[in-house]
């Protein structure tokens, strides 16, 4: 009987803390909207807004004699960024989430696992990184990057019955190219030589190709741009998906090039220009290149 009259104390202490008369208290750059205690100090569920020298700060959640102690604080900066906190415990500045939006539209959000960071998603509004999102895992005292413009390695990407393959390399006076099948929506290929740079990071498909493959596979546009050094001058590019390239007997799957939209400020550069460079090759186990063989091996 005393455990149950307990209860019932508990429950009904609880009922009235969190169904409070609310008050409004308003004073220059102060303005809450909540429980308060007896003297007057927000106390339980409440709003409270502060302005700082032109910093507009909002506490929405739980307060305990006066001062904060879990729930939403927002940040608007002079500059226009703005930051987003959910506290688990604000006093021990333990964290659930946080979100920080730049005046330029880009983003991080931030998760957070009993206080401890383990993910951070970054992306991009502002006119030079467009579509851009870096994903950042974060395990003891490694970080895991990833971005949605870079060949990452996925296992189910690449398709076929070996573990290995043997890649004959055309060779033209010491430049060397592989031998790339796209595989068209009407089940034919556009086969093309395409030149094997290892000083190069990215699959560069040149514009001619483009608009093949735009009218006959299955192409997404990124709506990520970018710029890369050409003859004397930056050429303006952007970031496709190719669903399927063919390399001998693999199929790769979800491939990320990059396309030249621009030949530069000069006009030297070459919107046709292609090759294939070591951020490519990233999405597979391993891969070796036999220079006196002219032979490039792929491990699945």
């Amino acid at each position: 009987m005393k455990k149950l009259f307990l209860l019932f104390v508990l429950s009904s202490y609880s009922f009235c803390y969190t169904q409070c008369e609310k008050e409004i208290i308003e004073k220059e750059d102060y303005y809450y909207n909540g429980c308060t205690d007896y003297e007057g100090s927000p106390d339980g569920n409440g709003y409270l807004k502060l302005i700082i020298k032109d910093q507009i700060q909002e506490f929405d959640g739980v307060f305990s004699n006066g001062s904060f102690k879990s729930g939403n604080v927002s940040v608007k900066f002079p500059s226009g960024d703005i930051s987003l906190k959910e506290y688990h415990d604000y006093n021990n500045e333990i964290l659930s989430s946080e979100i920080y939006i730049f005046s330029n539209g880009n983003k991080i959000q931030t998760i957070y696992n009993s206080g401890v960071k383990t993910k951070e998603i970054q992306t991009f509004d502002d006119i030079d990184s467009k579509g851009l999102i870096i994903e950042r895992v974060f395990k003891k005292d490694i970080i895991l990057e990833t971005r949605n413009i870079d060949n990452n390695r996925v296992e189910s990407d690449i398709v076929g019955e070996k573990d290995y393959i043997d890649i004959d390399l055309i060779n033209e006076i010491n430049k060397f190219r592989i031998p790339i099948e796209f595989p068209t929506t009407n089940g034919a290929s556009i086969k093309v030589p395409i030149l094997f740079d290892t000083g190069a990071t990215t699959f560069l498909i040149g514009n001619k190709l483009y608009q093949d493959l735009l009218e006959k596979c299955d192409i997404v546009d990124m709506q990520v741009n970018g710029k890369m050094n050409g003859v004397g001058s930056l050429i303006d590019t952007k970031y496709i998906k190719i669903s399927e390239v063919k390399i001998g007997e693999y199929i790769v799957k979800n491939v990320i090039a990059i396309v030249p939209t621009s030949n530069g400020d000069d006009g030297l550069g070459s919107v046709n220009d292609m090759l294939i460079g070591i951020g490519f090759l990233k999405k597979f186990k391993d891969v070796e290149w036999s220079l006196n063989k002219n032979k490039m091996r792929f491990y699945k």
